[in-house]
């Protein structure tokens, strides 16, 4: 032990000695890194802590493992809710939040509304019917502290894993932060990552090699703990690419199989009770950094068209239309993810016709200086356009 150490760093260095909880005792060793003495002489020592670091959080991670393949085959059946419609969005809150009313609002279901808590004891879909296509709307039951670890509450968040999209029902008649902390750390508990980037690091791994890691400007930290934590894994020969900024927590995520990313925003109930305004204007500048948020009033009918569409742009789909030359427009469009092409429809309309033996297809855009143009397999397409196809 170096003799030139600060007060400062003496104190926290027994704290940390005398903790005996694994996760606390983490904590404690970070505070303590972020206090040590910037010298040579210390180097020796700062590179143990980090090295007992990375290998507590090993055990730590090792520990959840355990702890979910537990209660995994604990027997509790988990919910499936078959996806229908153009997508799926899992509305999740607290218990009261206005869930039930706000489908009731926007589509014919008629769900059960009341006062009293958990008025949805299971996962309910119903069909918001939006222009010309229906996106499925799933309430989940009111989640609370702990709920991931209740049969239930593991059945709803199974749903919420492999949905399309996530809306978090905020009350604004209650406290924001409390229904938040609920919310995203029950989430966060089921290993459901929202609105976080899913290819911000690479995991492969390879017969030969070691450790290979690239993109180290990328990662949030010091590269070191990545090699002291995949050693105290006990992994090796893997390439890990951090292709974006990345946290050591991404890269955890990155190795467990079992991490779902799912795009989400926020929808705000109630805006017609008291106070309201102000709690919106809260949850904006508390969150609106990291989720669309959308007002609404079920009472008022304040702004539900909005919300609906707001559902729509977060599936991240597109709507194109068949036409035969010389008639109307097909009115039910093909549904296709964002980004897709000419050969995505083309596949979908008949793959042998229109893409094995592909000729040529015409795009028509109303809302475009260019009309009609003539496309290629490759060409990208839009929301809303039309289509003609031709084959030889």
């Amino acid at each position: 032990m170096p003799t030139n150490v600060t007060p400062e760093f003496d104190r926290q260095r027994i704290i940390y000695e005398e903790t005996e909880d694994l996760a606390q005792r983490i904590v404690e060793l970070e505070k303590l890194l972020s206090v040590a003495p910037n010298h040579k002489g210390a180097e020796r020592m700062i590179a143990d802590y980090r090295k007992k670091l990375a290998q507590l959080k090993a055990l730590l991670e090792k520990r959840k493992e355990q702890e979910r393949a537990r209660r995994s085959g604990g027997g509790v059946e988990e919910g499936v809710v078959r996806k229908e419609g153009a997508g799926q969005i899992c509305l999740i809150g607290i218990t009261n939040s206005g869930k039930s009313t706000l489908i009731n609002s926007v589509t014919n279901a008629k769900l059960d509304v009341g006062d009293y808590p958990f008025t949805t004891p299971i996962p309910t879909p119903a069909m918001l019917n939006l222009e010309d296509i229906n996106i499925q709307l799933v309430e989940l039951p009111g989640v609370f502290e702990g709920s991931h670890e209740a049969g239930i509450g593991r059945q709803a968040l199974a749903v919420a894993r492999n949905t399309d999209c996530i809306a978090l029902v905020i009350d604004l008649s209650q406290d924001i932060d409390y229904q938040m902390k609920i919310i995203l750390g029950e989430l966060d508990s089921a290993r459901i990552r929202l609105n976080k980037e899913k290819t911000a690091v690479r995991i492969e791994k390879v017969g030969l090699g070691g450790h290979m890691i690239y993109g180290a400007h990328n990662y949030d930290g010091d590269i070191a703990e990545v090699k002291e934590f995949l050693v105290a894994r006990r992994i090796t020969n893997i390439i890990v690419r951090f292709q974006k900024t990345a946290t050591f927590q991404q890269l955890i995520d990155a190795l467990d199989t079992s991490v779902a990313y799912v795009r989400a925003l926020v929808v705000a109930t109630k805006g017609d009770a008291e106070g309201s305004g102000a709690r919106f204007r809260e949850l904006e500048e508390k969150y609106g950094d990291r989720f669309d948020i959308v007002p609404t009033s079920a009472a008022r009918k304040e702004n539900l068209d909005g919300m609906s569409w707001a559902f729509y742009r977060h599936l991240d789909i597109l709507r194109v239309y068949t036409k035969i030359p010389g008639k109307q427009r097909e009115r039910k469009p093909i549904v296709l993810p964002e980004g897709s092409v000419v050969e995505d429809a083309a596949a979908k309309v008949h793959k042998e016709l229109f893409v094995e033996r592909f000729r040529s297809a015409v795009i028509l855009r109303d809302n475009d200086k260019i009309k009609r143009r003539v496309v290629g397999l490759s060409y990208p397409l839009q929301d809303g356009d039309v289509i003609q196809l031709a084959h030889t």
